[in-house]
C-alpha cells in the first residue's frame, strides 16, 4: 500500500531510538504497552507517548482485546513494511509502504480486475 504521507514526520520517526524499537519489537509479535515497556527497556509513559505517535502515522496498528471479566488491554502490530527514499533532480520521492490486511488486499485487487 503506497499512500501520500508528511515525509518529515516519518524520518524523524524513524530517527527516534523508542519508535524504532517498538516498531521492530512488534514486528515478530503482537505486543501490550507493558509488555513492550519490558522487551524494549523503557517507561510505559515512553512507550504510550510513541505509541500514540506510531498509531497516529498508520506505523502501527492497535488490536483490542476484551476480558471475560470486562476488562480490555490493547495490544500492538507493526503496519511499516517499508520506506522507499530516491533522489530525483527534482527533489527526493518518498514512498511508505504499509501491511496490506487480507480484506483490503482482496477489495484492491478486486477493483483492478474490475478496472481492466
Amino acid at each position: 500500500m503506497n499512500e501520500e504521507r508528511d515525509t518529515s514526520a516519518i524520518f524523524a520517526i524513524l530517527d527516534d531510538d523508542y519508535a524504532r524499537a517498538i516498531l521492530e519489537a512488534t514486528r515478530r509479535e503482537r505486543l501490550s504497552a507493558k509488555a513492550l515497556s519490558e522487551e524494549c527497556d523503557m517507561s510505559v509513559s515512553t512507550v504510550s507517548r510513541r505509541v500514540n505517535i506510531l498509531l497516529e502515522h498508520d506505523l502501527l496498528e492497535e488490536h483490542t482485546h476484551v476480558d471475560p471479566d470486562g476488562h480490555h488491554y490493547s495490544e500492538y502490530e507493526a503496519q511499516l513494511e517499508g520506506v522507499d527514499v530516491e533522489l530525483r533532480e527534482t527533489g527526493f520521492d518518498v514512498r511508505v509502504e504499509l501491511r496490506e490486511d487480507a480484506a483490503d488486499r482482496f477489495t484492491r485487487i478486486w477493483d483492478e480486475m474490475r478496472n481492466e
